[in-house]
């Protein structure tokens, strides 16, 4: 059924088209032929874009390409044009672009990978002539484009996927190796258990997920079978906030940490206020501050105390004094290792300190009760956590 068109009525009010520019003739226009020139050439400009690339006929089996541009491999392609282009007879001749942008013609068919060219046109012929010119540029420009088109031989969720979540610096070769291969162990990826490589039975490298309890943590283990006892262990403090090395039962931080002390020699009788312990020698954060006394304060008050207050350019550091206490018990006694109360350090800035900071130390001593013994050799540590090595 042939295709209408609009009632006469519309057609001769038409003056122009808004889409393209092209303009009608009126009735009457004069002089005509130059109003009709001026629409040809409007509409031709229009329509430039649809010559790009166009397969036509010259002679009884040679056709020639108009010029244009197109897009292959994410490169912008400059056709010039070509002419004089011989045809097999009674044949089917493709011709399209390859990914060079150079152009083909054959008898086998167009490439199997829709990625790598554009298409031009079929031509038929027969009895030594043309005999149809099919247009193939629409299976390029209106393509409803595949992953089997572009030669991606994945699923859409796998490429959404890695396009998501794999950085940039992943290899394929990393990938293989997560994956695939001898040295993969991707099980064990997948139930992050552990990672092992042990081709000479001389050294082993794991990393294992401690999960067992709420101390759940990653660790790293480095050991040499047949010299070293025990392997070596890195993990981190996540209540310190640094990492810490373990070998057999020994655990010693990593990262690098200075001290600031000071001692009282014999029995403490009194208190002591504005007590120089000395100058920050890094700079860094304060992270603990500990007090130990070879032996306890011993009173009949079982609250009666000793209190630390560490300054540090006359501000306190600790919220929270460490202090130890008659209740505590007789002898050694450290609040680092569970006796009487641990300092709570400031969160304001104050535990931020410098090169060349001045600590001061006061010591407390509450007595309410009967003292047997006073408190004998006690020292107070101040814990610099160095912000870089020195």
């Amino acid at each position: 059924m042939n295709e209408r068109y609009p009632d006469d009525a519309t057609l001769l009010a038409l003056e122009a088209d808004t889409h393209t520019g092209v303009e009608f003739i009126r009735t009457g226009q004069s002089p005509y032929f130059l109003e009709f020139r001026r629409m040809l050439h409007r509409l031709l400009e229009a329509t430039r874009r649809a010559n790009d690339l166009r397969v036509y006929q010259e002679d009884d089996l040679t056709i020639g390409i108009r010029s244009g541009r197109c897009v292959i491999h994410d490169a912008a392609i400059s056709f010039t044009g070509q002419s004089g282009l011989a045809v097999a007879n009674n044949a089917t001749t493709h011709v399209w672009l390859d990914a060079a942008g150079l152009l083909q013609i054959g008898t086998d068919g167009l490439p199997t990978t829709r990625a790598d060219f554009v298409p031009l046109a079929q031509v038929e012929s027969a009895a030594g002539a043309i005999t149809t010119i099919t247009d193939l540029r629409g299976e390029a420009f209106l393509a409803a484009w595949n992953l089997a088109m572009l030669g991606v031989q994945a699923s859409t969720e796998t490429v959404n996927a890695v396009l998501g979540e794999v950085e940039p610096t992943v290899t394929s070769a990393a990938l293989n190796t997560l994956t695939a291969g001898s040295d993969s162990l991707a099980d064990a990826h997948h139930q992050h258990s552990q990672y092992g490589r042990d081709s000479d039975f001389m050294e082993q490298f794991i990393l294992a997920n401690q999960n067992d309890g709420t101390d759940a943590n990653m660790a790293l283990a480095f050991s040499l079978p047949g010299r070293l006892a025990y392997p070596t262990r890195l993990f981190a403090d996540a209540g310190a906030g640094w990492l810490k090395q373990q070998h057999g039962s020994a655990e010693r931080a990593l990262v690098g940490a200075v001290q600031v002390s000071f001692a009282h020699e014999g029995s403490l009788n009194a208190a002591q206020s504005g007590k120089l312990m000395g100058m920050v020698p890094v700079d860094g954060e304060i992270v603990a501050v500990i007090v130990s006394a070879r032996a306890n304060l011993e009173t009949s008050d079982a609250a009666d105390s000793v209190d630390a207050i560490v300054k540090v350019n006359g501000n306190n550091v600790t919220v929270t004094h460490p202090q130890l206490r008659t209740q505590d018990g007789t002898g050694f006694r450290s609040t680092g290792q569970g006796d009487g109360i641990a300092a709570a350090i400031k969160s304001d800035g104050t535990e931020h300190v410098q090169r060349g900071d001045i600590v001061t130390l006061d010591v407390t001593r509450t007595v309410n009760g009967a003292v047997t013994n006073d408190a004998t050799d006690l020292v107070v540590m101040v814990v610099v956590r160095a912000a870089a090595p020195e």
